[in-house]
């Protein structure tokens, strides 16, 4: 008897427990975006931005408040938090206050706003609940590439960062 490979539609894939599933049914559990590429898609907002940029986002403070506030529980308390240190971090930086933090913290911050300010990203705003999940999600992830700088910023500020950033070495 001649033996046939499977045409790709009927390949299939045997579960831990004995279950067979088809092929299209395992891609569909796949995630549609990852977190590296969440993160490539932030890293390149945060290179297409200009100085001029970061005062036009200050211009916005009360609708970034308006939207991190949508987020309920500790999540929304850690994302507000966030967002208020961002907020300060960008406003001293465009007053000159700061000159000593890097510059990458600044631009990751200030495509973390950008991210927030614009209504059409991965989750649309206007979904209830959970339409500012990804906003949050992107500004937990520009905080944690910009945690050095973010540091170095409480410090000079006389803040304590553990609030939004967790003791120093901790993920």
């Amino acid at each position: 008897m001649r033996s046939r490979k499977p045409s790709r539609t009927a390949t299939v894939k045997r579960a831990r427990n004995g279950d067979v599933k088809p092929a299209h049914a395992q891609r569909a559990s796949a995630p549609l975006i990852t977190a590296a590429d969440l993160r490539r898609a932030v890293f390149e907002l945060a290179s297409t931005l200009a100085p001029a940029d970061v005062d036009d986002l200050l211009g916005s403070e009360d609708e970034l408040r308006e939207r991190a506030g949508r987020v309920d529980g500790a999540a929304g308390k850690l994302f507000a938090a966030q967002l208020e240190l961002a907020i300060t971090v960008l406003r001293d930086h465009a007053a000159g206050r700061c000159p000593q933090i890097p510059y990458f913290t600044i631009s990751m911050l200030a495509a973390a706003l950008a991210y927030l300010v614009d209504d059409f990203d991965l989750i649309p705003d206007f979904l209830p609940r959970i339409g500012t999940l990804d906003d949050a999600l992107v500004m937990t992830m520009a905080f944690q590439q910009a945690e050095d700088g973010l540091r170095r910023y409480c410090t000079w500020k006389e803040i304590d960062p553990t609030p939004v950033l967790g003791a120093p070495g901790k993920e």
